[in-house]
C-alpha cells in the first residue's frame, strides 16, 4: 500500500519541481511587475519546499505588491514539509528583515509547527517582530505564550504591540482567568484608546471579579470612546440587568463586594435572552460629537470631507433635506452647514481635525487641536471657504480650450489618500501596514474616530479599486482600531462605503441623492 502511494505521488513531486524550475527561469527575465505577480500566483497551493525557497527573496522585495503576492502564496503552503525552509529561517533568526513577514505568515497560515520558534521572538527588540510574534501566539492557541503576552499587555512600550497582546491574551486566557484577568484590568487605563477599548471588550470573555470595581470607576469618571463599551462589559461579567447609571452599579457593588461570586458561564447562558432584551434599553453615554446623525462619545475625532467637482451638484430630493433644516441644496453646502453645526457643538475636551480632499488632500491643521472657542471658530471659517474643485464650470472652460483642464484633474476623488490622512498615516511611507508610523508627533492625539463623507467612487490615487482600498485600510487599521463612520451623499458605491464602516466598527449613513 505504502509503495503504491509513493509511486502515485512521485509524478506529482516531479511536476512541482518542474513548475518551480520554470518559475525561476521566467521570473528572472520578466520586467513587468504585473506579469511577475501572475508568475508568483502560479505557485499557489503547490505542496513543495521549492516554492518557499523561491519566495523567500521576494518576501522583502522593494515592490510592495510583489512582496504581498509572495506572502499570500507562502501563507497557503499546504504542508509542514513545504514550509520547512521558512521554519529553518525562523529558527536561525539571522534574516532580521524577514522576521516580521515570517511571523505574520505563521499567524495568518496557522502553522502549528512554528509555535516554539515564534514564541522565542516575544521579547525581540523590534516592535514589528514582537507584534507579529504575539499575534502568531494567539492564532496558534499557544498556551505557553500566555504569561509573556500578559507581560506585554502592561509592559510593552509600543501601543500597537500592547493592543495585539490584548487580543492574544483574550484568546489564550479562557480557563486561565487568574492569569489573564489582571493585565486586562490594568490595560483599562492604558493611555492608548485602542488598548483600553480592546481590554474592556476582552473582559467580556475573560470574566474576572477584579474588573468590576475599575469598570464602575470608569463608568463614573471615564471619558471618550471607552464609555460606550463599559456598560455592556459589566453586564457580561455580572449578568446584572442594570442600566448604565453608575450610581446604581456603585450602590450594588458597595453592598456585595466582600462576598460576591461571579455567576458561571452556564448560568449566564440561561439568561442570554433577558440580557438581549435589556440591551435594547441601553442609551449611549453623552455624545461629544454628532455628525449627520451619527453620535460618538469619542474625544479624538477627525472629519474627512469630499470636495471633488461633483460636490457642486444639487441634491435631487430637496424636500427631504429641507425637512431636516437645510437651506442650501448643493452637496457641499449641505455638508458645510452640518459640519459647522457639528464643530460648534464639540465638547470642550475633544481634540479634532478636518481634511478636505479631491485629487489632493488638504488639512485644516497639521495635527488635531483642542476644541476650544478659538479653534472651533477658525475651523468653521475654514469649512465655510471650502469649494468644489473642478466640476461643471471647469468642464466648460476645458471644452472651450481655456484653463479648466487642470482644475478638472485637481477635482477627482482620491479616496485612499483621504482615508490614510484620517488615520494619521504618513502618505510617503513606501510600505504600509499595521505598524506604519503615524504622521503626528503625539500618538495620543491621533484620532480614534473618523467621519468620512464622499459623494462618488474613487477615480484617482495610489489605489482606485474599492476592494483594494477596503483591504488596505483594514490592514493598516488591524490593531489601531480607529472607528470609521461613513456618510454617503450622491452616487457612492454603497457596498464599498457601507463595508468600510462595518469592517472598521463604524456606522454607515446614506443621506440620499
Amino acid at each position: 500500500m505504502l509503495a503504491t502511494a509513493l509511486l502515485l505521488a512521485a509524478p506529482m513531486f516531479m511536476q512541482a519541481e518542474e513548475t518551480v524550475k520554470d518559475f525561476k527561469r521566467f521570473y528572472r527575465k520578466e520586467k513587468d511587475p504585473l506579469n511577475k505577480i501572475e508568475l508568483i500566483f502560479s505557485l499557489e497551493n503547490i505542496d513543495d519546499p521549492g516554492v518557499a525557497a523561491v519566495m523567500i527573496p521576494i518576501l522583502t522585495d522593494e515592490n510592495a505588491d510583489l512582496a504581498q503576492a509572495a506572502l499570500a502564496v507562502v501563507t497557503q503552503l499546504p504542508s509542514a514539509a513545504a514550509r520547512q525552509p521558512l521554519l529553518d529561517l525562523l529558527n536561525e533568526g539571522k534574516s532580521t528583515d524577514l522576521l516580521p513577514t515570517l511571523l505574520r505568515a505563521t499567524a495568518d497560515g496557522h502553522w502549528a509547527e512554528f509555535a516554539d520558534a515564534s514564541r522565542s521572538y516575544l521579547e525581540n527588540g523590534d516592535p514589528t517582530v514582537r507584534l507579529w510574534a504575539v499575534t502568531a501566539a494567539g492564532a496558534l492557541h499557544d498556551k505557553l505564550a500566555l504569561e509573556p503576552a500578559c507581560a506585554m499587555v502592561v509592559g510593552d512600550p509600543h501601543s500597537l504591540v500592547r493592543a495585539a497582546a490584548v487580543q492574544t491574551v483574550v484568546i489564550l486566557g479562557r480557563g486561565s482567568e487568574e492569569i489573564a484577568g489582571p493585565p486586562l484590568v490594568a490595560a483599562l487605563n492604558d493611555e492608548n484608546i485602542s488598548v483600553s477599548v480592546a481590554a474592556c471588550i476582552g473582559l467580556r470573555s475573560i470574566r474576572t471579579k477584579l474588573a468590576i470595581d475599575p469598570l464602575i470607576t470608569l463608568l463614573e469618571t471615564g471619558t471618550g470612546r471607552i464609555l460606550e463599551q463599559i456598560w455592556p462589559t459589566l453586564v457580561e461579567i455580572t449578568d446584572n440587568q442594570y442600566n448604565d447609571d453608575p450610581l446604581i452599579w456603585r450602590k450594588w457593588w458597595t453592598q456585595v463586594a466582600a462576598t460576591y461570586v461571579l455567576p458561571t458561564d452556564a448560568k449566564i447562558a440561561e439568561h442570554r435572552a433577558a440580557r438581549a432584551a435589556t440591551s435594547a434599553l441601553y442609551v449611549t453615554p453623552k455624545a461629544e460629537a454628532d455628525f449627520m446623525g451619527v453620535k460618538t462619545s469619542s474625544r479624538q475625532i477627525v472629519f474627512v470631507i469630499d470636495v471633488s467637482g461633483s460636490m457642486e451638484e444639487e441634491i435631487v430630493d430637496r424636500d427631504s433635506f429641507r425637512e431636516r433644516g437645510f437651506t442650501r441644496f448643493t452637496k457641499l453646502a449641505i455638508v458645510q452647514e452640518e459640519l459647522a453645526r457639528s464643530i460648534d457643538q464639540l465638547g470642550e475636551n475633544v481634540f479634532f481635525n478636518i481634511y478636505s480632499f479631491a485629487t489632493e488632500v488638504e488639512p485644516w491643521r497639521k495635527k488635531p487641536v483642542a476644541a476650544n472657542a478659538l479653534n472651533k471658530r477658525s475651523a468653521m471659517a475654514w469649512v465655510g471657504k471650502l469649494h468644489p474643485i473642478g466640476g461643471a464650470q471647469a468642464s466648460k472652460r476645458a471644452g472651450a480650450g481655456l484653463s479648466g483642464s487642470s482644475d478638472l484633474e485637481k477635482g477627482r476623488t482620491n479616496t485612499y489618500a483621504a482615508l490614510l490622512a484620517g488615520l494619521g498615516v504618513n502618505a510617503d511611507a513606501k510600505k504600509r501596514g499595521p505598524m506604519t508610523e503615524t504622521a503626528a508627533e503625539e500618538m495620543g492625539k491621533i484620532a480614534d474616530t473618523m467621519f468620512f463623507l464622499s459623494d462618488g467612487k474613487p477615480t484617482v490615487g495610489e489605489l482606485v479599486d474599492t476592494e483594494d482600498i477596503k483591504t488596505a485600510i483594514a490592514e493598516i487599521n488591524r490593531f489601531r482600531k480607529v472607528v470609521i463612520h461613513t456618510i454617503a451623499i450622491g452616487d457612492v458605491p454603497s457596498n464599498f462605503i457601507k463595508a468600510l464602516a462595518k469592517d472598521n466598527g463604524g456606522v454607515f449613513v446614506d443621506l440620499g441623492r
